[in-house]
């Protein structure tokens, strides 16, 4: 196939990809909660670090196959600062989520995910209902990465159908403690 004909199959493809629960693999139905895309905002801080507030947007996307596609981009949604205007961007994730079987009948969720300033994740945890823990993580970074050494996250459903989370990281030397956590309100189109 050229690469003309790989470009448009690659469109094809992104064109086929969807927030639409018809499209989701079986094997990804315990996240059927989770597609669509998500909008709301958080608040941020760690110890030595200022507190602040940013805006969120998270898609989760289902083409078929067993994984669904998960992109989030964040702003600053504070009072300008450190440069920061609001607005600004913040930071970037894109990755998959699949299920997996697990011992005594639980649904295993793996997690990818990829920063743009040099760090990559692996989690592993379960999914329960409309909660899924992501307590087990593996971390990689380039030698340039900020000292990012550890993260737990947790999702859910809460009261109104809202998608909250919060994310623990241990980084710098500093013990594993509260980084971020925002809620989302689901996109209707």
């Amino acid at each position: 196939m050229s690469a003309r004909g790989r470009s448009a199959a690659g469109r094809a493809r992104s064109e086929a990809t969807t927030t639409n629960t018809a499209d989701l693999h079986p094997s990804l139905l315990p996240l059927a909660f989770l597609v669509g895309t998500w909008r709301g905002e958080g608040v941020g801080g760690y110890e030595d670090l200022e507190g602040f507030h940013y805006g969120q947007e998270i898609t989760f996307a289902a083409d078929g196959r067993p994984a669904l596609g998960y992109v989030s981009h964040t702003w600053w949604a504070d009072e300008p600062r450190d440069g920061r205007e609001p607005g600004s961007p913040l930071a970037t994730e894109t990755g998959f989520w699949r299920v997996q079987p697990g011992e005594d009948g639980k649904k295993v969720v793996e997690v990818t995910l990829a920063h743009p300033f040099g760090i990559a994740e692996i989690y592993v945890g379960t999914v329960t209902g409309t909660r899924i823990d992501l307590d087990h993580n593996v971390l990689i970074r380039t030698a340039t990465a900020r000292d990012v050494t550890r993260s737990a996250r947790l999702y859910g459903l809460v009261e109104g159908g809202d998608l909250a989370y919060a994310i623990d990281m241990e980084a710098e030397g500093k013990p594993l403690q509260s980084h971020l956590s925002a809620r989302l309100h689901r996109v209707t189109d």
